[in-house]
């Protein structure tokens, strides 16, 4: 779906005509919202690093790509030296001193490294929803023209919005009955998107064994 249709429905469901910069404000309050449960996957290969006494550090900020991560998911490393083979690093915690990655919001921090100077960094993460950007035009735009999650799920919008819309015409009536649409499609959406993306944790969703 476009977020022009989206909107088409929210307006005929909650009976609010707001502006488009008014709905896409509230749409970007849901992708906040939505973006731990998307789990959508992203990848940056060919990161280059300089090897110094073991460590080497990724500014998340410096790479287009890896500053739309939400979560650090896994680091491969290879070190640029003949036959230097690609290697899966462990998540460390901050006072664990072995081979392996850490993270705090600005970098990515790897020690436990070689001898080499230089490698090159491989990294995997789920990407934060985009902030959707309005332009009046003509011709009136959305920046991305949709959401972003896989499209069965669309729909979340929907009561979503109007549930965001209640809620800042202050009518608490209105907004408990989308709020209860909108809670029940968000559960739908975040076991989905474990089932599909870490398969091994929805026994916890369902009240599965050890």
């Amino acid at each position: 779906m476009l977020w022009e249709e989206i909107i088409s429905l929210v307006e005929k469901q909650s009976d609010e005509d707001y502006d488009a910069a008014d709905w896409t404000e509230l749409i970007n309050l849901l992708q906040e919202e939505l973006t731990p449960l998307a789990k959508m996957p992203g990848s940056k290969e060919g990161v280059s690093v300089t090897v110094t006494g073991g460590k080497a550090e990724i500014t998340l900020a410096d790479d287009a790509d890896l500053a739309t991560a939400y979560m650090i998911r896994h680091v491969f490393y290879t070190p640029t030296v003949e036959g230097g083979k690609e290697v899966q690093l462990r998540r460390l915690q901050p006072f664990h001193s072995i081979k392996g990655w850490k993270q705090d919001d600005a970098k990515i921090y790897l020690q436990g490294l070689g001898t080499e100077a230089a490698g090159t960094v491989r990294v995997e993460f789920y990407k934060r929803l985009s902030q959707v950007v309005y332009a009046e035009g003509p011709p009136e735009t959305f920046t991305p023209t949709g959401p972003e999650i896989p499209e069965e799920f669309h729909y979340i919008y929907v009561p979503g919005l109007c549930m965001k819309s209640q809620q800042r015409e202050e009518e608490p009536e209105d907004k408990r009955d989308f709020e209860a649409e909108y809670k029940e499609a968000k559960q739908a959406f975040a076991v989905a998107r474990i089932a599909q993306m870490e398969p091994w944790n929805i026994k916890y969703l369902q009240g599965g064994g050890s």
